[in-house]
């Protein structure tokens, strides 16, 4: 009764630890496709590739739409699932001291802002995508121009 015990015990803190870093990799972040976003494409193109706008502003005959996201990894990366599973299996659940802090840390996807500029037609006019700390990874001639 004891042994049945103490396997129940070391089965559910297997089953909450595992939980930890193979549900971060499960539900990561998407890549965001900010580098199909070029000048004279629509507005509601940019905005299937981007999502909405966090904020809008509009000046004379200009609109710019001001975006923040998380850009995230390829989905062929969630295969780190299958590693993060056989490590629980196999460590009791130990692994996760390193697997959750590396998934945690470590594939938690870049955080991304970006203005995208439209003229009176809603098309693009000048992109600029930065990284969180400020380089810029996507722009557009006009866009590195005036800065």
């Amino acid at each position: 009764m004891l042994k049945i015990n103490k396997l129940f015990l070391v089965m559910s803190g297997v089953s909450v630890l595992g939980g930890c870093s193979v549900y971060q990799a499960v539900h990561a972040p998407t890549p965001i496709e900010y580098k199909q976003v070029k000048l004279g494409a629509t507005r509601t193109e940019t905005l299937s590739y981007l999502g909405f706008p966090k904020m809008t502003d509009q000046k004379d005959n200009q609109k710019t739409d001001s975006f923040e996201f998380i850009d995230g990894y390829n989905a062929a990366s969630k295969v780190r699932v299958i590693l993060y599973l056989a490590g629980d299996i196999f460590t009791v659940g130990l692994s996760e001291l390193i697997f959750w802090p590396i998934e945690a840390y470590g594939f938690d996807g870049k955080q991304c802002r970006g203005t995208i500029t439209y003229n009176a037609n809603d098309q693009v006019i000048g992109y600029d995508i930065m990284g969180n700390k400020g380089e810029h990874l996507w722009f557009s001639p006009l866009a590195k121009a005036d800065k």
